[in-house]
């Protein structure tokens, strides 16, 4: 499985690297998520969508759903991912997708 991990910090990009690669997945690439202000919140998942796009990546692991805005823009973002045939995972989630 390729996997996308998108963070907010190396450290949370690092340790889901480490829970992809001990799954089994390749990580294919990795981006952050833009600092709090920033004119475009969600540039980080720029690379992210264009990988997706492409069918270069299976799923995008992130630490929190919260990562992806408020309830109405995660919901969003999951369904551009899945219209590519991306599944979205949350690591604090045990478990928990949306595919």
């Amino acid at each position: 499985m390729r996997v996308w991990i998108y963070g907010d910090s190396l450290e949370q990009i690092q340790a889901l690297t480490k829970e992809a690669a001990g799954a089994g997945g390749l990580v294919a690439g990795t981006s952050l998520c833009a600092k709090s202000g920033a004119a475009f919140p969600q540039s980080g998942l720029a690379p992210a969508v264009s990988a997706a796009i492409r069918g270069k990546i299976d799923l995008l692991l992130l630490p929190s759903f919260d990562l992806l805005g408020d309830k109405v823009q995660a919901d969003q973002t999951i369904e551009l991912f899945q219209s590519y045939g991306v599944s979205v995972r949350s690591a604090s989630s045990s478990g928990s997708s949306s595919s």
